[in-house]
């Protein structure tokens, strides 16, 4: 976590759940042991939630920056290969196929493609070759913006996102469900582990770990 919001005159040293329940109260700040906090969440009384925000550094890869900004309602920002170096690639986990989920994988595994020859070797060897090819294409003085273009999706990437408490548990709520890719419900995991020390009485009210709490 890189930012959280703090509050200011009559709302200066409150924690996020008493921010959150001052500004359900328009104003009134009493001690309730969370009790406010867990009657809106209980009766999914969203709107207080969105007074206030959270922001995260987070270190990935492209194909899975590009599933977290399809959170539209976040804020984003990404590492720019226009004008930096590339970060190197990330290695990639090798899963089965769900045998019934299209858009899900299973337990680990590497696959000989040839005699001798397994699949993870392969990859990193192609990656391997990528990664001259690039370097010789930007020595060759083409810009990086056109060089990037050869770049793979296990390229690391640099990403901060930033927003309103709803809009991050809408994001754990879609992201730590079981459906979603590893990589980024381990992501998700890991924000919602630092929300639960913000936040502790509103995170126990729901199965964030499971998802599909809203």
């Amino acid at each position: 976590m890189v930012s959280k919001t703090v509050g200011v005159n009559s709302y200066a040293n409150l924690d996020n759940e008493e921010l959150i329940a001052a500004v359900a109260r328009h104003g009134t700040i009493k001690t309730d042991g969370g009790k406010l906090i867990k009657y809106l969440m209980d009766n999914a009384h969203w709107s207080p939630l969105q007074h206030i925000s959270f922001g995260f550094k987070i270190e990935t890869r492209r194909s899975i920056s590009a599933q977290i900004f399809r959170h539209r309602s976040l804020n984003g920002q990404e590492w720019s290969l226009r004008y930096a170096e590339p970060l190197g690639f990330e290695e990639i986990d090798i899963r089965r196929e769900h045998p019934t989920n299209r858009q899900s994988s299973t337990d680990s595994f590497n696959p000989e493609l040839a005699p001798g020859l397994s699949a993870r070797t392969y990859i990193n060897g192609v990656l391997k070759e990528v990664e001259e090819l690039y370097n010789s294409l930007i020595k060759a003085g083409v810009a990086k913006e056109c060089a990037r273009d050869i770049l793979p999706l296990c390229t690391k990437t640099t990403i901060h996102i930033t927003g309103t408490l709803r809009d991050m548990l809408g994001f754990l709520n879609v992201r730590k469900a079981e459906h979603a890719q590893k990589e980024v419900r381990d992501i998700a995991h890991e924000i919602g582990l630092c929300m639960e020390k913000e936040l502790p009485n509103m995170m126990k009210t729901i199965k964030w770990r499971e998802g599909y709490f809203m």
